[in-house]
């Protein structure tokens, strides 16, 4: 088995430049042990189901075995292991987690072994491995100096330079603890205990219960077991205080009676991590059962005001010179829009625990900000235009990232919903808001599909809010984002992803402006607007969550509301609201639907009204217009076989009279279709309808109602460069923007549009 692992040396000689750095002579790197690699598929090429790939595996999914190629005549390996979110960043991420005691493991194994199995290892986590080869010529204690180089410090672009490995999503678990929120104060909080079978598992699945039984124990009484509780500062703040005695808290039969624990010695403004512990379990992950987050009170100060200043960066803040030079750079880039930089005091606000979650900062109308790395957003903030700038007429900007390039690829930043966790850390993060107010966001240099086939290099993969892959479960009280516009996000608008769960309890997106955004591929490609939770089917981004008074001008993405992944939803019923928004040319690239939706939870209900869609171009144009309403599939199935019911509020939906397909709009997938739509679900009796499904068609033209609202580039192929730009909605963009007031002309004044208030409100009366 052995000789099978051994390098050719072909294969060895391949490596040879790999193991040696630009800067180091050949008789150096030969002087070197050669470098091995963890055996994968993208080393390997034998398919994932290859018997010696390096994977996750056990009966958990949670034991890690990793195999690597042997070299003849060294003296052993050296393997490293760590979390994503600390060493993805490259080998300057892996020595800094070394220094600072971050590395989860790192051994050496001897020359004979090929293989290891770490056992035990935490659920639904991210983790890198990093291998080297020792020599014989070195202690292999404090010199390594003919060492191979490491493999395994790729940042993850570097396909074949990384070894990552997800471990498996843990079994059903009970849900035996959780904080009474209305006895929370800034330096205590009350911890519930939950212990009887019956009561933890009211409204579980049976499937779910027999895994209770399975996994965890239960005593003579039917309660769960578990003797500790254990309260501990989140990676958020890890200075924060705690008591002494809840770090590791031995649980009495009169806290049991009582039903909860009053923990105290807390630090206000901070997250907490507790955990119940059933000691008779020896493996850690499987000895807790849920895990808590929660934040202890504090109260907002006054909004904080952000002068706008294009100060430098300081030295001290960066641990490398190399790190520090990158800042400069990104300081002359910023110079060049006048940008003030605010992703680090975002970012430091986080942590502050003199800082409240919900505090307001203000940004200076008329002035220009900027990221220029993505912001988590783990702590709930507002940011806005200072409302006397915004009475005056001015707005503030902000650039996600776009204002410079590493070689051919823009630096897009953008928001990040939660954060990556930390070694031990599980549970939700919850967060009371998320608001941003009359803002102007805007990324320069993102280039599209067009830029792409104009040869300026690959369209720039960027979103408002985005998500870690293995982001923590995050649940949301309020998503606000209000009267604001966005220009030029290519790839997607808000992007969830990852295993774990997302809850939005009320989302608002209302009277903002979207344009020159989209155009990531040939056809509706990129990310759905609000690209859904994914497979877990604990989810629910749709609670209380409410388009209006939105302007969506020729964005082509796939749809806006999209959820398909998932068969039978545990979150709750969805209550959408899409009404009084104006969609021009909304994706006439392929059929982006605004709905694309399956297994609808039962109870849920669509309010659709008073919306305007046009379809608009030049003479001349050759573009397609194309406009598509809905892919809906079905209701869930619930428990006794039947489908679930869900209610349709449509009312007073509108079109201009331009390029119609059959009498209406709608090219493709048509609201009143009576397959794979809104009208299936109601001739099957599986909704109930208010309104009409129909979009109507009012008796004017786009050129009659709007003042100019045709694209104004006249295209001569699909794949034009320029194709969907439109640099402003309200005129003032000149030759490459439109203007989509109203004429106040008689028509227009008489029409059913205008009369009935269809549309976004703020194009009605006239410039």
């Amino acid at each position: 088995m052995k000789k099978y692992f051994l390098y050719t040396l072909t294969l060895l000689l391949a490596f040879l430049s790999n193991s040696c750095s630009d800067d180091e002579s050949i008789v150096q790197g030969i002087d070197r042990e050669w470098m091995t690699m963890f055996i994968c598929d993208n080393n390997r090429g034998k398919g994932d189901d290859y018997a010696y790939n390096s994977k996750a595996e056990g009966l958990n999914g949670n034991d890690i075995h990793l195999y690597w190629y042997g070299v003849n005549d060294c003296a052993g390996y050296q393997i490293r292991q760590g979390l994503q979110a600390n060493v993805a960043g490259g080998a300057d991420a892996w020595g800094t987690s070394a220094e600072e005691g971050l590395l989860l493991l790192d051994t050496i194994v001897g020359p004979d072994v090929l293989d290891l199995v770490i056992k035990d290892q935490q659920y639904s986590t991210d983790f890198r491995f990093a291998i080297r080869v020792l020599s014989k010529k070195d202690d292999n204690v404090t010199d390594f100096s003919h060492a191979s180089k490491w493999y395994g410090h790729g940042d993850g672009r570097q396909w074949a330079e990384y070894l990552g490995i997800v471990t498996a999503d843990r079994y059903a678990t009970p849900f035996c603890v959780y904080v009474d929120g209305s006895r929370t104060t800034e330096t205590s909080m009350r911890v519930m205990l939950n212990r009887s079978f019956d009561s933890v598992t009211e409204g579980v699945s049976e499937e779910d219960q027999a895994i209770y039984r399975e996994k965890f124990e239960l005593d003579a009484n039917d309660n769960f077991v578990y003797q500790w509780l254990e309260v501990a500062p989140s990676p958020n703040n890890p200075e924060s205080t705690v008591g002494d005695k809840w770090l590791k808290y031995k649980l009495t039969e009169e806290d049991f009676q009582r039903g909860y624990v009053d923990i105290d010695g807390l630090q206000k403004n901070s997250v907490y991590v507790i955990n119940v512990r059933n000691e008779n379990i020896k493996v850690k992950w499987d000895a807790y059962y849920n895990t808590v987050s929660v934040r202890s009170d504090g109260e907002p100060g006054e909004p904080i005001l952000i002068t706008h200043e294009l100060n430098p960066p300081s030295r001290d803040r960066y641990e490398t010179e190399e790190a520090y030079q990158n800042a400069l750079i990104q300081h002359e880039a910023a110079v060049k829009y006048n940008a003030m930089r605010i992703d680090w005091l975002l970012e430091d606000f986080v942590p502050d625990v003199n800082l409240a979650e919900g505090q307001i900062f203000y940004l200076e109308g008329g002035k220009t900000y900027c990221l220029f790395n993505s912001v988590t957003t783990s702590k709930g903030f507002i940011l806005r235009t200072n409302p006397d700038d915004v009475t005056a007429g001015k707005r503030a900007k902000i650039l996600l990232g776009g204002m410079h390039t590493t070689g051919t690829n823009v630096n897009s930043m953008n928001f990040m919903f939660g954060r990556q966790p930390q070694a031990g850390e599980g549970g939700e993060i919850y967060m009371k808001m998320l608001e941003f107010h009359d803002i102007d966001f805007d990324c320069p240099l993102a280039r599209t599909y067009g830029d792409n086939m104009a040869g300026l290099g690959g369209a720039t993969g960027n979103y408002f809010i985005n998500m870690y892959s293995n982001g923590m479960a995050i649940h949301l009280e309020k998503l606000v984002i209000k009267n604001c516009t966005f220009k030029r996000l290519v790839r997607g608008f808000i992007r969830e992803q990852g295993p774990n769960h997302k809850i939005w309890d009320h989302v608002l997106i209302e009277d903002n402006q979207f344009f020159d955004c989209g155009y990531y591929s040939n056809g509706a490609g990129g990310y759905p607007w609000i690209a859904g939770s994914g497979n877990n089917i604990n989810s629910n981004l749709y609670k209380d969550f409410v388009v209006r008074g939105n302007t969506f001008y020729d964005s082509p993405f796939p749809s806006f509301f999209n959820e398909t992944k998932v068969s039978t939803w545990k979150g709750g019923s969805w209550n959408i609201t899409f009404e009084n928004n104006t969609l021009v040319n909304w994706n006439t690239r392929a059929a982006g639907n605004i709905f694309n939706m399956r297994n609808i939870p039962n109870g849920s209900s669509f309010t659709v009204k008073n919306n305007l869609i046009v379809l608009t171009k030049q003479n001349g144009d050759t573009r397609s217009m194309i406009m598509a309403g809905a892919d809906i599939r079905k209701t869930e199935t619930l428990d006794d076989g039947t489908a679930g019911h869900v209610t349709l509020n449509f009312e007073n939906n509108y079109s201009t009279n331009t390029h119609l397909t059959n009498g209406q709009i709608f090219s493709n997938n048509p609201w009143t279709a009576t397959k794979n739509n809104f009208q299936t679900l109601v001739n099957n009796g599986s909704a109930t309808l208010n309104g009409s499904l129909e979009v109507l068609v009012d008796n004017i033209s786009p050129l009659e109602l709007m003042v100019d609202p045709n694209p104004p580039h006249k295209a001569s192929s699909n794949a034009d460069q320029f194709l969907h730009r439109a640099d402003a909605l309200d005129g003032s963009a000149g030759g490459h923007g439109v203007n989509l007031y109203y004429k106040q002309t008689d028509k227009v004044i008489n029409s059913k549009i205008y009369q009935l208030g269809i549309g976004a409100a703020k194009w009605r009366n006239g410039q």
